[in-house]
């Protein structure tokens, strides 16, 4: 009897309890919270945006990017199999 009348409270109450937060949530005053949110962060970005310094790229021939390729001759061959021969 008592276990029924604990669950039915923990049920009303988790309905409450999500009922509540919803309709908070989606509330018109959540929404225009958020809105007004969205629209100071996009202004502070555009603001921050323009005070930004432009670098100049000084890097030009500076870097040379190896490929691992201009050694075509020096290519080993392996094979497993010789690893168990012995080396006489």
């Amino acid at each position: 009897m008592i276990k029924n009348i604990l669950s039915v409270l923990i049920f009303l109450f988790s309905v409450f309890f999500i009922y509540f937060v919803g309709s908070s949530y989606f509330s018109d005053n959540q929404k225009i919270k958020v809105k007004k949110k969205r629209d100071a962060i996009i202004s502070n970005l555009k603001n921050n945006s323009n005070e930004l310094p432009f670098l100049i790229n000084d890097t030009d021939n500076i870097v040379n990017f190896n490929t691992g390729f201009e050694n075509k001759n020096n290519i080993t061959k392996r094979s497993f199999w010789k690893l168990f021969k012995k080396n006489d």
